[in-house]
């Protein structure tokens, strides 16, 4: 048998509770930071039907991509798909603002539901062009894109 002194048994027992402290306490706290919900433009599980801009709609025909009407700039139908199924957000927080109006709007429809997500876009205020937010119709979160992203997911040209 180990043959400690009292006092080196004391020690023992507070590194013993020190560890079942870390066990209990900072192993859930970590995986609880690794199970932070992902912020998406469609939630994971769901499967993208069609998204409706401004004058072009994004359709799902059998299992090929298309935008009708046909644009005069080229874009990949199947791309911007892609991009509405698997972008990642950023939230932000943002001060309350009436006055905002979006330049741009778009209507999601997901297989199996009846109402559509809206999104909206807005110019970020605090920056010149290169930051615009995101957020859903009836929302209160905001989520920031940037420049590229927002041409991008709502077919809008940058030079206007």
């Amino acid at each position: 048998m180990l043959k400690l002194s009292r006092r080196n048994w004391n020690n023992v027992l507070i590194f013993a509770v020190l560890v079942l402290m870390f066990a209990l306490y900072g192993i859930p706290q970590r995986l609880s930071q690794f199970n932070a919900p992902e912020h998406r433009l469609i939630p994971a599980d769901s499967e993208l039907l069609m998204v409706a801009f401004a004058n072009t709609r994004l359709i799902k025909a059998g299992p090929q991509w298309q935008l009708q009407p046909q644009r005069q700039k080229p874009v990949d139908a199947a791309q911007l798909a892609v991009a509405w199924q698997h972008s990642l957000l950023t939230p932000v927080e943002v001060p309350a603002d009436k006055s905002r109006v979006p330049v741009a709007q778009a209507s999601v429809q997901l297989v199996g539901q009846t109402a559509p997500l809206i999104w909206l876009l807005y110019p970020a205020a605090d920056t010149d062009g290169g930051q615009f937010l995101l957020q859903q119709a009836g929302q209160s979160q905001f989520y920031q894109l940037t420049a590229a992203q927002a041409a991008q997911l709502f077919l809008i040209d940058m030079a206007e």
